[in-house]
């Protein structure tokens, strides 16, 4: 089988035509908490609710033509306290296999890479370097980031694209500042510099300003999961971590 696709979602299925009376049923709970827009409320429900897991499965596989699907599922697995990213990397990749349009789902199992067996060779590469050219910003970015932690005698090189795809994404730009660390410490400075100073514009000394907990929305969880793995939405830890090397 290709390194492109998984075949563990199909292990689980359990084969079902339809779903049960009781998977309809919490898969209407789902409905009426993305449709009224209650997302804290809807990843409470989906980290608490028995059995969720193995309706998202059903779900997708009654239909994996339906993209939104994948989303609720693979969105579940990458939530707090069930952060299954074996999983992640085996759904990504078998998401991507039927969505080969979405290259979010190649980009996010590629960040992954390792897990599942899931390793580097030629397609990989092949199909990286071709969406590199052809995604958004932030999916290149984030093909480019990962490319660089596998291909280490590429890494400046990905590095460097990753921050010409995508100027606002400040872990290439810290990435890259690490790199350099290791044999021109100058340079090195320079790029932390760089990307504290982008963090600046989410922080202020004073301490870490305010970010609504919105728990989990299907529609925009690609858009976060970008920011979180580009740092866009680094912790005040992280940022207090970054301001301490360059002092």
């Amino acid at each position: 089988m290709s390194q492109l696709k998984s075949s563990l979602i199909f292990d689980l299925y359990t084969g079902n035509q339809v779903l049960t009376s009781i998977q309809q049923k919490m898969l209407e709970r789902i409905e009426l908490l993305v449709h009224d827009k209650r997302f804290k409320e809807l990843g409470h429900f989906m980290r608490d609710t028995p059995d969720i897991e193995q309706l998202l499965i059903d779900y997708v596989l009654l239909d994996p033509t339906d993209s939104y699907r994948w989303d609720l599922l693979i969105g579940y697995e990458r939530l707090d306290r069930i952060e299954d990213y074996d999983r992640v990397n085996a759904f990504c990749r078998t998401a991507f296999s039927y969505h080969p349009d979405k290259p979010f789902y190649f980009a996010l199992a590629l960040y992954d890479i390792g897990w599942n067996d899931f390793e580097m060779d030629e397609e990989v590469i092949e199909v990286a370097n071709r969406l590199i050219e052809a995604a958004t910003p932030e999916i290149s970015a984030l093909i480019c980031l990962s490319m660089s932690k596998v291909l280490r005698h590429k890494e400046r090189e990905y590095l460097q694209m990753a921050i010409e795809r995508c100027p606002w994404a400040v872990q290439p730009t810290f990435s890259l500042g690490e790199h350099y660390s290791r044999f021109n410490p100058r340079l090195a400075k320079t790029y932390m510099e760089k990307g504290v100073a982008q963090l600046a514009l989410t922080f202020d000394d004073s301490g870490e300003k305010s970010k609504p907990v919105i728990g989990f929305n299907p529609h925009t969880w690609q858009r976060d999961v970008c920011n979180e793995l580009l740092g866009m939405d680094m912790s005040w830890t992280e940022y207090k971590k970054y301001k301490r090397i360059i002092k």
